[in-house]
């Protein structure tokens, strides 16, 4: 594959947020080799999804930034983007995450602020995207491009998370 010449590409959040937790995935992924959909995580997401926040409008894909937001949300007069989580166990892919999702959203002119749910533990988390913060995402987007079009899959690296990855069988089976 042909590495793209330009970041306007937009990369898929969901290939994002993987890089963060591992490369490799990101990489199987961008190829299309799907996770296993009846991974206990997997499950447990969707039953979350499902079952939580009813009366909200959710699941909303932005076309144009190939995104699927879980729901939008309002409080006081202000809206957010909003992602719902199991747990605020891994709180840093979380943000990073979300700050993709208004990252992909600001350069659409849409300037919106972002909200972590996490209904088990009935929390809400204000997520905020800084020129900072969109520094870091066109250097991160250049380093994870250039990691998706080699020929060759990263290297696995073995993590605490890799037991509960929907792809584990593609690295350690």
């Amino acid at each position: 594959m042909n590495e793209p010449e330009t970041t306007e590409i937009s990369l898929p959040p969901s290939i994002y947020n993987a890089y963060h937790i591992c490369p490799r995935q990101a990489w199987l992924m961008f190829r299309q080799l799907t996770a296993d959909q009846r991974h206990d995580a997997v499950e447990i997401g969707r039953h979350i999804d499902e079952t939580t926040f009813e009366r909200e409008k959710k699941k909303i894909y932005l076309a144009d930034v190939s995104a699927m937001v879980d729901m939008i949300t309002k409080k006081g007069d202000e809206y957010f983007v909003a992602e719902i989580k199991k747990s605020s166990k891994r709180m840093d892919n979380a943000i990073i995450q979300l700050k993709y999702y208004l990252y992909l959203l600001r350069r659409k002119s849409l300037i919106i602020k972002g909200m972590l749910k996490i209904p088990k533990e009935k929390k809400s988390v204000e997520v905020e995207l800084t020129d900072g913060d969109i520094e870091d995402i066109e250097r991160t987007v250049k380093k994870i491009f250039a990691v998706l079009y080699r020929e060759e899959p990263p290297d696995r690296i073995e993590k605490k998370i890799c037991s509960k990855c929907a792809h584990y069988e593609f690295c350690w089976a």
